[in-house]
C-alpha cells in the first residue's frame, strides 16, 4: 500500500469542506460503488458533496443506496467550486467523459483506482493494482479515516467486490478479498440482494440480445479463442442499450477451450471492445495499444470506427499476438 499518498489524501480531506465525486462513464458496479460510497464517508466527515457521471446510473445499480443523489454533468445544481475532485475506478481523465470540465475545475484532484494501466491524471493518484476493486481501496481509505461502516457502505463496497471478481470467479479472488467481503457481510451489506440484482435479473431485451450475439460467436485458433458481436440493427431492433450487453464478453468464456474472448457492440458513433482471458495471455496490453485499458484478463477499447473496420483490426491483432505466445 501506499502509505504516502494516502497520508496526503487524508490531509487533504481533513482541510477540505466541499468535494465532487466521479466515476468513469458507462458505469459498471465497481466506480459506481466506490464512488457512492466515498461520497458517504465524506458526508460523514462534514463535506458538502455532489455526486456525477457522464451517463445515468444502469438500471441494474439503481437498487443501490444513493444512486438517487447522481447528477449528470450539465445539471445546474453542481457547484463549481470545489476544494477536492474524486475520480473513481477510471483510468484516463478521457473516460470521466463530460464530466471532465468539472473535474478541471477542482483545487484538487484525487485519483483513486487498481488499473495498472492507470494515466495517473490527478494532483494525487493512488493506484493499488494488487487491489481486488477500486472498491477495495476505499476500505482503506475509510479504515484510516476511522470511519464505521454502514450497512449502505458496506453494501456498495461489497458491490465492487462481487463485480470485480465476477462472483468470485477471477484470478483476484484470494484469501485477502474473502476475508473483506466477510467483514463487508459481518457490517451489514445486503449479500443477497447485490447477486441477484447485479447478475441474475434482465430485462426481457437484454436476454434478447444476449441470445444473438452467444448464437452468432465464432471460433479461431483451433477454438482457442472465441468472438462475437452486435450491430446497431440488433441492438436498434431490440431497443437495447450498452448496459443490456453486459454480460456477454464473460460468458463466452465459459466455452471450454476458449482461452481469449473478443465481444464488439458497435453504437453510433464508435464500437466498443471487450477483450477477456483466462490464461496467462495479457489483453490488457492489446487494449492499451489500442487507446483502452483493464486487466491482465479483462480490458476493454472505445474506437470510433464502424463494426466493420474494427473487427478487422482487431481479430487480426489478437490472433498475431496469441500466436506469438504458442
Amino acid at each position: 500500500m501506499n502509505t504516502q499518498v494516502l497520508q496526503e489524501i487524508i490531509s487533504a480531506i481533513k482541510s477540505s469542506k466541499k468535494s465532487l465525486v466521479l466515476s468513469h462513464q458507462n458505469p459498471d458496479g465497481d466506480t459506481l460503488g466506490s464512488m457512492l460510497a466515498i461520497g458517504k464517508i465524506l458526508k460523514d466527515l462534514g463535506h458538502s458533496v455532489d455526486h456525477a457521471i457522464s451517463d445515468p446510473v444502469p438500471e441494474i445499480y439503481k437498487f443501490l443506496p444513493f444512486t438517487d443523489l447522481v447528477k449528470l454533468p450539465d445539471d445546474k445544481s453542481l457547484q463549481n467550486d470545489y476544494d477536492l475532485a474524486f475520480s473513481l475506478d477510471c483510468g484516463s481523465v478521457k473516460r470521466l467523459g463530460k464530466a471532465q470540465t468539472l473535474w478541471s475545475k477542482a483545487k484538487k484532484t484525487i485519483n483513486i483506482d487498481h488499473h495498472i494501466s492507470n494515466e495517473k491524471f490527478a494532483t494525487l493518484n493512488w493506484i493499488e493494482a494488487d487491489a481486488t476493486s477500486t472498491g477495495q481501496v476505499v476500505s482503506w481509505l475509510a479504515k484510516e479515516l476511522k470511519i464505521n461502516l454502514s450497512k449502505e457502505i458496506a453494501t456498495l463496497l461489497y458491490t465492487t467486490l462481487l463485480t470485480d471478481t465476477a462472483c468470485f470467479a477471477h484470478t483476484n479472488t484470494n484469501a485477502e478479498a474473502l476475508r473483506w467481503g466477510a467483514e463487508l457481510i459481518e457490517s451489514g451489506a445486503e449479500y443477497t440482494t447485490v447477486y441477484r440484482k447485479a447478475f441474475l435479473e434482465r430485462p426481457f431485451k437484454a436476454i434478447k440480445v444476449f441470445g444473438s450475439a452467444i448464437n452468432d460467436i465464432k471460433l479461431l485458433e483451433s477454438g482457442e479463442i472465441a468472438w462475437t458481436f452486435l450491430n446497431q440493427e440488433t441492438m436498434k431492433l431490440n431497443s437495447a442499450t450498452g448496459e443490456d450487453t453486459d454480460d456477454i464478453a464473460d460468458h463466452m468464456m465459459r466455452a471450454k477451450g476458449v482461452k481469449v474472448g473478443i465481444f464488439l457492440r458497435e453504437d453510433q458513433n464508435e464500437t466498443k471492445v471487450s477483450l477477456r482471458s483466462n490464461t496467462d495471455f495479457d489483453v490488457s496490453k492489446i487494449a492499451m495499444e489500442l487507446g483502452g485499458g483493464g486487466h491482465k484478463r479483462a480490458a476493454g477499447i472505445n474506437i470510433k470506427k464502424p463494426l466493420s473496420e474494427v473487427r478487422d483490426i482487431i481479430l487480426n491483432k489478437v490472433v498475431e499476438e496469441y500466436r506469438k505466445g504458442i
